[in-house]
């Protein structure tokens, strides 16, 4: 068992369980024994995780109080409903957008539910959809406004747009596969891949839907990315693994991993990937032999434990904890200032480019946080700095450097 000192008893029986749902065929070993106030606390945990569904087919229920154990079942059949739900729209706008020459790839959603033991229960809350040529996405943007769908001015982001339909279902329309990290030459990389990336997508049908897939390599390295910048921002939670688990338990092709290992180690995110890898190796089941991590490439227990740790407390993209905002690499006062630097830069990433602009959108960018941080109800901005600091030295480490 897993070091009482990085997770309670109530944390890692949630891990053994999730491990079962991904690996049926393997059964189950003793079944746990816990409290009514344990289950409450592990059954929140897995929510705040949005891993609940998946628990569903190795629960024994009778064991479950009946007010967690009907919630369980409720929160299923719903997760099963919308998940069907997106799965229709997937293939509605993949074809609607392939009419006119345009290639749309899924980048999770059915993406990956495909490889879970049962896909249904695998949650689903939107589409994310990828067009790598920028004026088909403009174009993209136009059809979808046609069919049903408005631009959202909830949210915002640089890397996509995000687009919502009568029925409030949420297309997330990507134009690159995350918002600029700090590092140069990722971002470079980045941007090479992302151009390459349609020669490295098909078109499978999935329970008689169409959708465009990344192969194997290409699939988890945009996977393992989209982990990297919600960890660098408020972090992300347990989903993201059970994801990792099984695309690379359904992998048979050893030049997938050799190929993904490339890329990541000419990426500069090898160590990130290490340990992600290590985690779900320990606590989720995933083969040794199915990892995409050559042997005699570990990782210190204490960075796992500590990045452990660290998806625990954030929950699904770091939710659970209202401080959360970002993990800066260190915690001193130049990690500070280059982490403020970098969102002026996110925030106005064309103004941004102009030297003497920069004082200007400094404080435009600390009137933006102070006024997001106050409808929001967040704590103080001294409890976001602080829980930045306390993050830094972990991000530092799994982070590439200049």
């Amino acid at each position: 068992m897993a070091s009482i000192s990085t997770i309670n008893k109530t944390e890692y029986t949630l891990l053994k369980l999730l491990s079962w749902s991904l690996h049926p065929s393997k059964g189950t070993a003793r079944f746990p024994s816990l409290t009514g106030k344990e289950w409450e606390q592990l059954l929140a945990l897995a929510d705040r995780h949005e891993v609940l569904s998946l628990l569903e087919n190795v629960l024994e229920m009778d064991r479950i109080p009946e007010e967690q154990r009907l919630a369980v079942q409720f929160k299923t059949a719903r997760t099963v409903h919308k998940g069907i739900q997106l799965q229709v729209l997937n293939a509605r706008l993949t074809a609607l957008l392939e009419k006119e020459g345009i290639v749309a790839v899924t980048l999770k959603g059915c993406a990956v539910s495909r490889f879970y033991p049962t896909p249904e229960v695998r949650k689903t809350s939107d589409l994310d959809l990828f067009v790598a040529d920028e004026e088909d996405a403009g174009r993209a943007v136009e059809i979808l406004c046609e069919n049903g769908f408005k631009p959202s001015s909830e949210w915002h982001a640089n890397h996509h747009f995000v687009l919502v339909s009568e029925k409030n279902e949420v297309v997330e329309l990507h134009t690159t596969w995350a918002e600029a990290f700090k590092e140069k030459h990722l971002n470079q990389y980045l941007e090479k891949l992302q151009e390459e990336s349609i020669q490295h997508c098909r078109p499978v049908e999935f329970q008689g839907f169409k959708m465009y897939v990344y192969e194997t390599e290409w699939q988890a390295f945009y996977l393992m990315i989209h982990m990297l910048q919600h960890f660098v921002g408020s972090g992300f939670g347990l989903r993201n693994l059970c994801d990792w688990v099984v695309l690379w338990e359904n992998c048979d092709d050893e030049k997938a991993r050799k190929d993904f290992w490339k890329m990541v180690c000419e990426s500069g995110t090898a160590e990130f990937a290490k340990a992600i890898t290590s985690i779900c190796v320990r606590y989720l089941g995933l083969a040794q032999e199915k990892s995409p991590i050559p042997v005699g490439n570990d990782v210190e227990r204490e960075v796992t434990d500590e990045l452990l740790r660290d998806i625990l407390d954030a929950g699904e993209f770091g939710y659970s904890e209202a401080e959360r905002m970002v993990g800066m690499e260190g915690n001193s006062l130049t990690a500070y200032v280059r982490e403020f630097h970098h969102q002026m830069h996110i925030n106005f990433p064309k103004a941004g480019k102009i030297i003497v602009f920069w004082p200007v959108l400094w404080f435009a960018t600390l009137i933006r946080f102070l006024n997001n941080n106050r409808k929001l109800k967040r704590p103080s901005v001294s409890a976001i700095i602080k829980k930045a600091g306390k993050r830094g030295e972990l991000v530092s480490r799994l982070t590439p450097r200049e």
